[in-house]
């Protein structure tokens, strides 16, 4: 149970919020080796109970074996406390609200010191002084002060999420380092747990389906993380590690962020206990679920239906600032264009630029393209031509319909092309570049889409069988699933032993990354424990088939060809990602432009 400081805080504050307490404080020294303190104003102990708390496995909460199916408390094994007093100075000091008197219980690495009567508030009052001080191979594998002491902000920091009613306060050498006040809402304590770079982009979470509920906050998709550490997962108030719901949370952020990032968010699940499974770890930071896959569903719900509410409310992508502000770039000499007519679709939101960074072979020169010949061809008709092989054969009042933008705000006006790359837009008092490439991706991936929920799946039969190798368990699992993915357009046959081959895949697949993406999609499954895999593969395919299809960089673009795209774009379900996650535009709003010639201070 005690495996460093924070494990201390951990057990004590979960004893407390047990206690029913609504205020709770942590005091630390030396990254809590030196001294940890937690006092709560709880129901507090008689001096029978205080005397029995200390000993091992003698104040379980289970007294039938039916209990271990329904735990409902943080603790129930009666083990913290002993384990803390066998290596430490312990010393235990509590009080009941009908006494008089509190209970002071003295100890020293496991042995009982002393046992008095003393003076104190209602509650309790629990100090564990020089931790592994008689087990010192214990001690010498602990980190360094500063390590110990964020691993304890950490740790309080995840209680308090899921916890908001309790109001908490951290001490560190008698230092305030955090306070959370009491009564306060999930979406307020998390915008002090997350930061202030995530506090303003959080979208609130509340779905339920069955006996299952789902609340919490997910941050813009624009506020990633290279690691999980902002990923906060709660089952029944219980601070857990379960990586079926991170894929779950994953799915829900599908399209939206990069591969290789991590969302920002606070996830609570609310089941039955007789659900859930919270002694499968001595730690009881794992869990395992009865029935996994409605749980894992209903995240994934929960978090798509939060981000597309709050994509319906802005009309530019939002992004984040992750570095300074924007280095000037040299345009000289750009040419004017006419005005282009006007549709309207919603206002734009003000939004931080990103960080804009000089290219490669950037040379301070016109880079606008000029307006085409009027004489020569169109060269629109070849994005025409495109957007034309994926539109439905369906009649139109059949066919999914785009989402309405109100008469309010003017689409972006195109002023030109830089790079080849990157369509300039204007729109009311903000400037907008437009990576060609990752717009036209998500136009295609969008209209593909529609198409496929009218077509059925078709084959493409390889010339030379792929083989593929697995693990016998991999094996097994893909036997399974055989069916599913048949359905799909993918036909794989065993070939004795723990080896199939590849016969035939999608028409939509590249045929050189099947096998990649047929070992990462049994990976992912046997992480998850799932084995629906047949929304999963048809998005591979629609991703792949439309990063084929799109627009490549280093294009030339006429006018009217940008014109167009841009149109199609705002009128997409998520105008803001391509498929793949990648920002499709970013914005930079009259503020940001002014300051960057220095017109504004």
């Amino acid at each position: 149970v005690v495996q460093r400081p924070a494990s201390v805080v951990k057990e004590l504050v979960e004893n407390s919020i047990d206690a029913r307490a609504t205020r709770i404080t942590v005091e630390m020294d030396k990254g809590g080796k030196s001294l940890i303190r937690v006092s709560d104003d709880g129901t507090g102990l008689s001096r029978d109970q205080a005397l029995l708390a200390i000993e091992r496995y003698a104040t379980s909460k289970i007294h039938t074996k039916e209990d271990l199916f329904a735990i409902a408390s943080f603790g129930f094994r009666g083990e913290a406390l002993p384990s803390m007093a066998s290596v430490s100075k312990f010393c235990l000091v509590t009080r009941p609200r009908d006494a008089d008197t509190a209970t002071k219980v003295e100890m020293a690495g496991g042995k009982l010191l002393q046992v008095s009567d003393t003076g104190a508030p209602a509650g309790t009052l629990v100090a564990v002084k020089h931790l592994f001080f008689n087990t010192p191979a214990r001690r010498k594998f602990l980190k360094t002060d500063t390590t110990e002491a964020a691993h304890i902000t950490d740790t309080l920091s995840g209680l308090a999420l899921g916890n908001p009613s309790v109001g908490f306060r951290l001490f560190s050498q008698n230092r305030l380092v955090k306070h959370f006040p009491p009564d306060q809402d999930l979406v307020h304590r998390a915008m002090l747990v997350l930061g202030n770079d995530a506090a303003d982009h959080l979208y609130e979470m509340d779905y339920s389906v069955g006996d299952i509920r789902i609340t919490g906050v997910c941050a813009n998709p624009a506020v990633t993380r290279a690691t999980a550490g902002r990923i906060y997962l709660f089952v029944n108030q219980r601070l857990v590690h379960d990586r079926g719901v991170v894929a779950a949370l994953f799915r829900g952020y599908a399209g939206r962020i990069m591969k290789g990032r991590y969302p920002v968010a606070v996830v609570c699940c609310d089941l039955p206990c007789d659900r859930v499974d919270v002694n499968v770890h001595p730690s009881k930071r794992e869990i395992k679920f009865l029935d996994a896959r409605p749980v894992y569903q209903a995240v994934t719900a929960a978090v798509n239906t939060a981000l597309m509410a709050a994509q319906q409310q802005v009309s530019t992508y939002t992004g984040s600032r992750s570095g300074p502000d924007p280095r000037p770039a040299g345009l000289i000499n750009a040419p004017r264009f006419a005005q282009s007519p006007i549709s309207w679709a919603p206002d734009p939101v003000p939004a931080d630029p990103l960080i804009v960074r000089k290219s490669k072979g950037f040379r301070d020169e016109n880079h606008f393209d000029p307006m085409p010949d009027s004489d020569g061809p169109d060269p629109a008709d070849e994005v025409r031509q495109t957007f034309e092989r994926f539109r439905t054969s369906e009649n139109k009042s059949d066919s999914p319909q785009l989402v309405k933008t109100p008469d309010r705000s003017p689409v972006p006006r195109v002023v030109g092309q830089v790079m080849g790359t990157y369509i300039v837009a204007e729109q009311e008092d903000a400037l907008m570049l437009v990576d060609q490439h990752a717009a036209h991706e998500r136009v295609v991936y969008e209209a593909l889409k529609r198409r496929q929920d009218h077509l059925p799946a078709d084959s493409q039969y390889l010339l030379v069988p792929e083989t593929l190798e697995l693990s016998a368990k991999e094996a097994d699992l893909l036997s399974e699933i055989l069916p599913d993915l048949a359905a799909l357009g993918l036909v794989i046959e065993p070939f004795g032993g723990a080896t199939f081959v590849i016969k035939a895949v999608p028409g939509l697949l590249d045929q050189t990354s099947v096998k990649t993406l047929v070992t990462g999609m049994v990976d992912t499954l046997m992480e998850t424990g799932d084995t629906a895999v047949s929304e999963q593969w048809r998005e591979t395919c629609l991703m792949s088939m439309a990063c084929h299809h799109a627009i490549r960089a280093n294009r030339t673009m006429s006018l009217t060809e940008m014109q167009t795209l841009i149109q199609d774009l705002m009128a997409c379900d998520n105008a803001f990602h391509c498929p793949h996650g990648r920002p499709t535009l970013v914005t930079f709003d009259k503020v940001q432009m002014e300051k960057l010639f220095k017109r504004v201070v």
